[in-house]
């Protein structure tokens, strides 16, 4: 239908909302270009259903006239409903919409149509909007229409706006655009700005928009300007403190994270005026912002100030506050232990007890082990398992026997923190060893399965006089929960005296015994697995066919080959996907095709297998497959492609490794970082330092320039000499890693 029906246009002009919204569905649905100014009559509609209905409409065909319209209708006075509706549809129209936006923006002359059209420009974000927004700065006479244009420049978040930026803080004094300016410098987040923006603090009505600046931009080399000021001021600068934070929190490399965070503690520990506790408590107690309350309770923790224990103890009682309270007591430290086992003791929340046990692991002392032996029988198997944990934590023989105690505990969990506990404290005191092991083989005579079971872990791993044979005696056991158990314990060594259990126990009438067995025979591979193995791979059993074939592609034995194969057509995906990686691992050309031939497979994952498979598989016809796939449409053959390329080795690859570089997915990113470091050239060096302006794969990168330091090291030198302020920091937390593990 069109508009030249007189029954739509009544059904659009109806009192009735829902009437209008079905004549808006009507001609939005509609491809007759009559219907258009009846469209852009429903577009300033009253009701937010008929103009929702439009937008839709112009976005689906946003034709060169549509935008045309909407831009139009920004200049709409009366009807603020199809101003706001024009601009939803332009921002969703987006890259179409860019061109003419720009143009526009360049002659109109509607002070209101200027805003919303830079205010368009910031939202869509693109090249040709930045630089008409620069081109217009330095010419805009209105001062609203001038801070919206360095409003949206900060949106972009890009360094090139700073000269601009500045350039307007030299040359104009209006205070309203020079807010603005701030705000937008915060956005870009650069440190070089930071010279300009300090000095504006000493303007009152700029202190508050500097400090969020601040606070964004993230240094540390801010947080003695910070300081100063929460310490000089008279009053409780709630925003400095709050820039503090931001500055301590912000995401930055792993390689100066956790140094910075804590030297801003440690400075804010010893610069804290005391008097100033007592306005922090109080405006925690006051303030409804929980916001406001978490970075409170981070200084509380900070301060070392002792009033600031019970507040924190109290504040775990809060849902909402219970996990940054917990952390500030942390952060404050052993100190302040007396009171945290103080509420222990009173407290009968589970909650509470289970935050306490955490800070009490992190912090605690010999002097914490009375308070938490309370808890090992606690009804709560959480908090019990927490107790255990605790007690492997803190340097002291004497919880082993109350270890020991718990090595039957009815929760699975708890038996295990039971084991990795005592088998801490046994490496930490060695001279309790024999002591200990004089009760784990009493413990093996019991008629407790869970003890016996736990004791030979005990047993194994603090390796005690005699656990071999405990380990063949128990692999014969008649109990198949501790022939599991002894199976699994000795795949943790090379022992060759117990291959030949293994290798019977691959025919064990029990499934979890035969899926151990062949899990611990990879460690030892005797030949006379191989036959076992290969029979496995017809078992009843899905994940023991999975783990044969796993086992198999270990051996890389010729053999095996035409059993796997048969496998390769009509088992579950798992069973499939550990064929193809055994094939892979056996280097045998003569698997290229069939390896090949699963490329084409519906399922992505026996796609990736293959692509992982054949890195292994010789032949350029085989590389040159590979360097294709980092073409292909799927991210996760993208990937493998990446991976598969830096197993291979093969330096010829490094042009198309550096491009992926610049894949639009991280995690292909990530494999193609992972690749050349497997790959590691000099040549790779210009791309890793442009990647490090990606966050993405910033930790990433680092690790691997660390990692070849001798490779790197006078290149990333000689880069820090001319490298902007972005990358100075992370070059020079680079360099101070490499000279750390030289050392």
């Amino acid at each position: 239908m069109t508009t030249a029906d007189p029954q739509i246009i009544e059904q659009a002009r109806s009192a009735d909302p829902d009437a209008r919204q079905k004549a808006a569905f009507l001609v939005a649905h509609s491809a007759d270009e009559r219907d258009l100014p009846l469209m852009f009559e429903l577009l300033g509609d009253k009701d937010w259903r008929v103009r929702k209905t439009i937008v839709d409409g112009f976005v689906r065909d946003a034709r060169p006239e549509i935008v045309d319209g909407l831009l139009d209708a920004l200049a709409d006075a009366e009807n603020a409903g199809k101003r706001n509706s024009a601009t939803e549809a332009l921002i969703r129209i987006g890259d179409r919409a860019i061109p003419p936006i720009v143009e526009r923006l360049r002659h109109e002359e509607d002070i209101d149509v200027r805003l919303s059209l830079v205010n368009l420009i910031g939202d869509l974000r693109s090249r040709d909007g930045f630089d008409v927004l620069v081109e217009l700065l330095d010419r805009e006479h209105d001062v609203n229409v001038a801070s919206s244009i360095v409003s949206s420049l900060g949106k972009f978040r890009d360094a090139a706006a700073l000269p601009h930026l500045t350039r307007v803080l030299a040359q104009r004094d209006d205070l309203w655009l020079k807010f603005h300016v701030i705000e937008a410098l915060g956005e870009i987040g650069d440190r070089t700005a930071l010279p300009l923006v300090l000095p504006l603090y000493a303007e009152k009505s700029l202190r508050k928009p500097v400090l969020e600046a601040v606070g964004k931009i993230a240094d540390v080399g801010t947080v003695n300007f910070l300081l100063r000021i929460i310490a000089g001021e008279e009053k409780l600068n709630l925003t400095a403190l709050r820039a503090l934070v931001r500055v301590a929190e912000a995401s930055k490399p792993r390689i100066v994270e956790q140094t910075e965070r804590q030297l801003i503690q440690n400075r804010f520990r010893e610069s804290f005026p005391r008097e100033k506790i007592v306005p922090l408590l109080e405006h925690l107690q006051t303030t409804p912002k929980r916001e406001v309350k978490l970075f409170i309770l981070k200084f509380l923790g900070w301060s070392g100030d002792e009033r600031a224990v019970p507040v924190l103890l109290g504040q775990l009682e809060n849902p909402d506050t219970a996990e940054v309270a917990a952390q500030a007591l942390i952060d404050f430290g052993p100190a302040a232990i007396p009171r945290i086992l103080e509420a222990l003791q009173n407290t009968d929340e589970d909650e509470c007890i289970a935050l306490l046990l955490r800070v009490v692991n992190m912090i605690g002392g010999r002097e914490t082990i009375p308070s938490i032996l309370q808890f090992l029988d606690h009804d709560n198997p959480m908090i019990r398992r927490l107790a255990l944990e605790t007690l492997g934590e803190i340097p002291d023989p004497a919880s082993i026997d109350y270890l020991l105690a718990k090595l039957d505990d009815p929760d699975v969990a708890s038996q295990q923190a039971a084991v990795n506990s005592i088998s801490a404290l046994v490496a930490a005191f060695p001279e309790a060893k024999q002591d200990v092991l004089a009760k784990i083989k009493r413990l093996l005579q019991s008629h407790s399965i869970p003890i016996k079971l736990n004791s030979l872990s005990v047993y194994v791993n603090i390796q005690g006089e005699g656990y071999h044979d405990e380990l063949l005696l128990a692999s014969k056991d008649s109990d198949p929960a501790i022939r599991q158990k002894a199976v699994s314990l000795m795949g943790k060594f090379g022992e060759e005296r117990f291959a030949d259990q293994l290798v019977l126990s691959l025919a064990d009438e029990a499934t979890p015994v035969r899926l151990a067995a062949i899990n611990a025979i990879v460690r030892l591979r005797p030949e006379t697995g191989l036959e076992p193995l290969i029979s496995s791979l017809d078992d009843h059993d899905i994940w023991i066919r999975t783990a044969a074939a796993q086992a198999l592609g270990e051996y890389r034995q010729p053999a095996s080959i035409e059993p796997l194969m048969r496998h390769l057509t009509h088992d579950p995906a798992p069973v499939r996907i550990a064929v193809i990686e055994a094939l892979g691992k056996s280097e045998d050309p003569n698997v290229k095709d069939v390896l090949c031939g699963c490329l084409g497979e519906a399922d992505p994952e026996i796609q990736r297998a293959a692509m992982l498979a054949l890195a292994r598989i010789p032949g350029e016809d085989v590389f040159e497959r590979l360097l294709k796939a980092l073409a292909h449409d799927d991210w996760r053959m993208r990937a493998a492609a990446a991976t598969a390329l830096g197993m291979r080795g093969d330096r010829a690859a490094l042009p198309v490794l550096h491009r992926a570089l610049e894949d639009p997915d991280t995690y292909v990113q990530q494999s193609a970082v992972l690749a050349l470091d497997k790959v590691a050239d000099r040549s790779s060096f210009p791309v890793l330092f442009k990647a490090l302006e990606n966050t993405a794969i910033l930790d990433d990168v680092s690790d691997v320039l660390v990692r070849h330091k001798d490779l790197y090291r006078d290149l990333l030198e000689e880069a820090w000499r001319t490298a902007d302020s972005r990358r100075e920091v992370v070059i020079a937390a680079i360099l101070a890693a490499m000279k750390r593990s030289s050392d």
